[in-house]
């Protein structure tokens, strides 16, 4: 029994190092804001988003392409999710800024897998319609 918790300690330990080696600022009290929105890691996991909405969506409708980020917030709960909200804009339409909206995506990640899922997509309205 004793070594079990031994062993179950260092595998918590391992964990919160392999975080903080990472760079990034793992809590696991409720959303926490996402430090740096320019993180590659942090935008692949918009980009991510973005391709799997399109690959679910009507392609010629929804061809989706990053634009920026304006907002990002981080849980630990099975994995780390990410709600994003991320400026896009439509490739079919030929004005990208006419075209640029917001949505918010929430992505399950479990790195240590390999692993990636799109929760929810939404487009957020713009103000004024």
């Amino acid at each position: 029994m004793r070594s079990n918790c031994l062993l179950a300690l260092v595998a918590l330990v391992l964990a919160l190092v392999a975080c903080a080696a990472d760079g990034r600022d793992v809590k696991v009290d409720g959303w926490q804001p996402v430090g740096d929105l320019s993180d590659p890691h942090v935008v692949e996991i918009a980009k991510f988003a973005l391709s799997e909405f399109s690959k679910q969506s009507e392609p010629v409708q929804n061809k989706l392409v990053y634009y920026n980020m304006a907002k990002g917030e981080t849980m630990v709960e099975s994995g780390v999710k990410y709600k994003l909200v991320i400026g896009a804009t439509n490739e079919t339409i030929p004005d990208p800024l006419f075209s640029l909206n917001y949505y918010e995506g929430v992505i399950l990640e479990k790195a240590w897998k390999h692993f990636g899922q799109l929760l929810s997509f939404a487009a957020i309205p713009k103000e004024g319609n």
